[in-house]
């Protein structure tokens, strides 16, 4: 949000009393025979926060096999921001989830690795969070797990406008334990959010 702010200050004499007042050149704040009168004008330019145009991030990702394989893919975005920002990230399951029932032995939640690099124009923010501890109501730190607020969030303490080189990460290693993953069609969704830092 952009605010101008004008205070504008004019000292006048009465009608009156200027029409009889005469100034001479060479006194103070005297020019051609009329007296200068202060004008002060100040304004301010309130910042701006937002994902750049045509930049926010979005997408999908599909990795077959992914128990075997691993994942991993990077969302890249940009910033306009005006000033310092925070980034946050929230995820709906707290990892890749499928429906169908639990045998003994298997699991139907499968855990990934959340990263997060924001670039300024001055600075780089970075850190990396295990997908459990992104739910809105997990307990577990992380310097990123939204919602996102002015306190809440990753803290780039940078102006970014543009700035290449910003990603969410999303990785994970093939899966090993502990239980066996059902077989089935497994997803998560991440959703990024940013505002200015206080």
């Amino acid at each position: 949000m952009t605010t101008i702010v004008l205070a504008i200050g004019i000292a006048l004499l009465p009608q009156g009393a200027a029409a009889q007042t005469v100034y001479a050149d060479g006194q103070p704040g005297v020019v051609g025979g009329h007296r200068d009168l202060p004008v002060m004008v100040t304004a301010s330019v309130g910042g701006h926060c937002g994902f750049a145009t045509g930049s926010a991030p979005s997408g999908t990702y599909s990795q077959p096999d992914f128990d075997v394989v691993g994942l991993n893919h990077d969302f890249t975005f940009a910033l306009d921001c005006t000033g310092p920002s925070r980034v946050a990230v929230v995820s709906a399951n707290g990892g890749l989830l499928t429906a169908g029932s639990v045998p003994n032995g298997y699991i139907t939640l499968a855990p990934y690795t959340v990263a997060l690099n924001v670039v300024g124009s001055t600075a780089t923010a970075t850190g990396s969070c295990a997908v459990s501890t992104l739910t809105v109501t997990s307990g577990a730190p992380c310097t990123f797990r939204g919602p996102v607020s002015q306190s809440q969030g990753l803290l780039l303490n940078s102006t970014s406008v543009n700035q290449p080189g910003t990603y969410l990460r999303v990785s994970a290693p093939a899966y090993n334990g502990p239980g066996t993953l059902v077989s089935g069609s497994y997803s998560d969704t991440l959703t990024v959010t940013v505002s200015a830092a206080s």
